[in-house]
């Protein structure tokens, strides 16, 4: 994405939680369509239960299936919830509308669905693990998003340290200091074989992801985009490479957009933290010849996902 999107190019506020903005899967936002996926195979199975059996036995996590080849699982209990659990269900996808949305509009949907359900994979596979290690019955069902929200926190505690959320609606903290809160919480319960250590052996594993992917993910996922890259089909059915910028052939624009972005990024940063008053002339001049960059990119080669 253009550093223009990105939070802090949008105002001074500092706040985050600012909405899905044009970042679009399926003709809306993604996680406004994960969220209705998730309520929606909750009350199918609430009002049709003979279906919701079928729908969960299939569907839902244990160690043992999943080692016996039903590795689909690892997916699909993602967006599965207790039946006797609503609590669990809105407070699940309330916390993915306020920790989504920011990522949506940062990254693009389809990353942020990507990243999503990375999380949830991983916190499944390190239950299937322990079930496999004898640490949790492997006979033991498991359902929930949460290994997935717990990703989404860990991601948001590096990448937004200062943030402000409400525990329980009620207790004001640093959304760094819940995730650490959380994060030594699942660890104890888990150590302890406590109430729900399996959930919170999902929960870890998701947070772990999440704070990899917010150090690491950008790498990992510019080196995917290079190895693959993505076409475009003329309408006749002929492939051919993204737009060329100015200056020369892709790999030269996509160049000089990752040095742009990782420049303008210091330096906005900068002004969030200390004003714009604190820029030199050089820095000022340095994000004049950026943003005109931009433009005249966007100008000649129309909007497109951007790194």
């Amino acid at each position: 994405m253009g550093w223009q999107d990105r939070d802090y190019a949008r105002g001074s506020t500092g706040r985050y939680w600012l909405g899905t903005g044009r970042n679009r899967l399926f003709g809306g936002s993604i996680v406004s369509t994960l969220i209705a996926i998730n309520v929606g195979v909750y009350l199918l199975a609430m009002f049709v239960p003979s279906l919701g059996v079928w729908i969960y036995g299939l569907g839902m996590m244990e160690a043992r299936a999943v080692l016996n080849g039903q590795v689909w699982r690892l997916v699909t209990a993602q967006y599965l919830h207790d039946p006797g659990g609503v609590w669990h269900l809105a407070i699940n996808m309330l916390v993915l509308h306020f920790l989504g949305r920011p990522l949506e509009r940062l990254w693009s949907a389809k990353r942020f669905f990507v990243v999503y359900t990375l999380c949830g994979l991983a916190g499944n596979v390190f239950y299937t693990v322990l079930g496999g290690a004898g640490w949790i019955d492997p006979r033991m069902p498991a359902v929930g998003a949460s290994g997935c929200i717990y990703g989404l926190l860990g991601i948001v505690a590096v990448l937004f340290p200062h943030a402000t959320v409400y525990v329980y609606f009620l207790f004001p903290i640093k959304i760094r200091t819940a995730a650490f809160i959380f994060a030594g919480i699942a660890l104890l319960t888990v150590l302890q074989r406590g109430a729900n250590y399996g959930g919170e052996a999902c929960h870890l594993a998701g947070l772990a992801f999440g704070v990899w992917w917010a150090m690491q993910g950008d790498r990992w996922w510019d080196r995917a985009r290079r190895r693959f890259p993505l076409r475009r089909r003329r309408r006749s059915g002929a492939a051919h490479s993204w737009p060329a910028g100015p200056g020369g052939g892709f790999s030269e624009d996509l160049a000089e957009r990752r040095a742009d972005e990782q420049e303008i990024d210091r330096i906005l940063r900068k002004v969030y933290d200390k004003g714009i008053m604190s820029l030199s002339e050089p820095e000022k001049r340095l994000l004049q010849d950026a943003t005109d960059r931009q433009r005249r990119r966007e100008e000649e080669a129309g909007r497109v996902d951007r790194l």
